[in-house]
């Protein structure tokens, strides 16, 4: 109760201080405009934009590491399989 009776006592006092002293710098400065404006400024809160986009590109697919990867192996075999193909020997059994 004593809260309630002392905001209500601060809101009047806040009107009355410059219907009192009209010619004071107090009742026009920012000091009431701030009180008086502070109910306007509050705005309600904007919705989170949630923006999803699945259509962005990718790149380019050679420049992927499993690309890279699958190259690497494959030209270790293709290498393999062109010594192995050179050295025209025979494994000969006795």
């Amino acid at each position: 109760m004593r809260g309630f009776l002392l905001s209500l006592g601060i809101v009047f006092g806040a009107l009355l201080i410059p219907a009192m002293d009209a010619g004071s710098a107090m009742a026009s400065g920012p000091a009431f405009s701030a009180v008086v404006h502070a109910a306007d400024s509050v705005e309600a809160p904007q919705p989170p934009q949630i923006n999803i986009e699945v259509n962005k590109g990718g790149g380019k697919w050679y420049a992927s590491p499993v690309w890279i990867a699958i190259g690497v192996i494959g030209g270790i075999l293709i290498l393999m399989l062109i010594i192995m193909a050179l050295r025209g020997s025979t494994t000969v059994v006795k």
